[in-house]
C-alpha cells in the first residue's frame, strides 16, 4: 500500500469516528426524542413562519425544497411530527391545493428546549477550544464539505452517464 492510500485508509477511518461520535451528540441535540431530520423540519417551519402562530404556514412542497429531501420523506417526517402534535396542518385558504404547516405551542416549546440544549452545547465547546480554533474548523470544515460537495456532484454525473 502507498503513501496515499494510507492517508486515505486514516481520513476513512478519522470520518468513520467522528460520525460515530456525532451520534452521541444526538442525545443532547435530540433530547426530546426527536430525529435529526424531525428537528431540521421544526426549525425550518419556524424560520419560514418567524415564529408566528398566526402566520398560515409553509407549504409541504416548499419545505421538502428547503431541506433538499423528496417529497415523500417530508411527509412522512410531518406525520410523525403531527403524531406526536409538534405541527398542525391546514388547508390553504388562498389555494385549497396546498397543505400549510406550522408548529403547535407543544412544537414551539420542544424547539426551543433542544435549542437551548445545542447552544449550551456549543458554548461549552467554545469555551474549551476558544474562538481562534474554532474559526479555524470552520473554515477548513467549510472547505472539506464544498470540496466533498464538488467530487458528488462530478461523480453523480459520471454514473449519469454510463447508465445513459
Amino acid at each position: 500500500m502507498n503513501e496515499k492510500d494510507e492517508y486515505i485508509k486514516k481520513v476513512k477511518t478519522h470520518l468513520a469516528v467522528m460520525i460515530g461520535k456525532g451520534r452521541k451528540i444526538d442525545k443532547i441535540f435530540l433530547s426530546q426524542g426527536l430525529t435529526r431530520l424531525e428537528l431540521f423540519a421544526i426549525q425550518q417551519i419556524y424560520q419560514a413562519t418567524n415564529g408566528d402562530q398566526e402566520n398560515k404556514g409553509i407549504y409541504v412542497s416548499v419545505l421538502a425544497k428547503n431541506m433538499d429531501i423528496v417529497l415523500s420523506s417530508a411527509s412522512r417526517t410531518l406525520r410523525s411530527l403531527e403524531k406526536q402534535g409538534l405541527i398542525s396542518r391546514k388547508i390553504d385558504p388562498e389555494n385549497r391545493r396546498n397543505i400549510c404547516v406550522m408548529l403547535t405551542k407543544k412544537g414551539e416549546f420542544v424547539r426551543k428546549q433542544c435549542l437551548e440544549n445545542v447552544n449550551l452545547l456549543v458554548s461549552r465547546v467554545v469555551d474549551d477550544m476558544g474562538m481562534e480554533e474554532m474559526d479555524q474548523l470552520i473554515v477548513l470544515w467549510n472547505r472539506f464539505i464544498d470540496q466533498m460537495d464538488k467530487e458528488v456532484n462530478k461523480m453523480t454525473e459520471e454514473m449519469n452517464k454510463k447508465t445513459e
